[in-house]
């Protein structure tokens, strides 16, 4: 997602910037998608293995 986002945003006609806006974005969505993985892990995943166990 990182990387699409800098690709469609900045381009490739400038490596350093495309690199930087592509890093910029890892590191902005990396807490929110960890948390996300810990939540689905915790709450949803154990209902849905009850779910298909039945």
């Amino acid at each position: 997602m990182a990387f699409a986002t800098a690709m469609n945003n900045i381009g490739f006609d400038d490596k350093e910037l495309f690199m930087d806006a592509w890093f910029n974005g890892l590191i902005g969505a990396l807490p929110v998608a960890l948390v996300l993985m810990i939540t689905v892990n915790m709450t949803i995943k154990p209902k849905v293995e009850k779910f298909l166990k039945s």
